[in-house]
């Protein structure tokens, strides 16, 4: 949906931005570590299916709330 590997990282950041959100109270969120998002945002990792499927899900929640602006997230 929105994700190619080597944007993921702005991806990340981008919908934290939009929402306001820590990296922890992402991670909290999406049921991962602290850790697991700032490596995200970082670059050092690419999440797991699992991991892509609940951002995923959390991301279109959002949108559907109108919390976040796809067009700002998918560039």
């Amino acid at each position: 949906m929105i994700r190619q590997p080597e944007n993921f990282p702005e991806t990340v950041k981008e919908v934290r931005r939009q929402l306001a959100l820590s990296q922890e109270e992402l991670a909290h969120a999406l049921g991962v570590s602290f850790a697991t998002v700032n490596r995200w945002e970082n670059g050092k990792t690419v999440p797991s299916k699992l991991a892509q499927r609940q951002f995923e899900q959390f991301f279109k929640d959002n949108v559907k709330k109108g919390n976040l602006q796809m067009n700002e997230v998918i560039k």
